[in-house]
């Protein structure tokens, strides 16, 4: 049988490593190129959880953004495609709509 400084330096071990374990799960992979945005984890159509990504967009397009897939107020998914950015939104990010802490629907917007 163990003894019982032995399972102690175990129980000891394990507790050490989970959270280093578990950080190392959720860390995002470099980026392939430039070409490439990150695809956040998400639901698919069909219910299925698709993790976080690196998406091929081709080359960037001036004066577009890419917008993520996502799903529209009636619930209909809408694929990543790109969309002319404002003139005075350059540089900023697409949000794509959600529902608000209050269930009211907040429509897609660049921040």
């Amino acid at each position: 049988m163990f003894r019982r400084s032995t399972i102690g330096m175990l129980c000891l071990t394990v507790f050490l490593l989970t959270p280093f374990l578990l950080s190392c799960a959720h860390a995002r992979p470099p980026k392939p190129g430039p070409n490439f945005v990150w695809v956040a984890p998400h639901h698919a159509p069909g219910g299925a959880m698709v993790p976080g990504h690196w998406k091929y967009t081709g080359p960037a397009r001036p004066g577009q953004g890419w917008i993520p897939g996502h799903r529209a107020p009636n619930g209909k998914w809408v694929p990543g495609h790109w969309k002319k950015v404002p003139k005075g939104k350059r540089g900023g990010a697409w949000v794509p709509g959600h529902w608000g802490p209050k269930g009211k629907w907040i429509p897609g917007h660049w921040r």
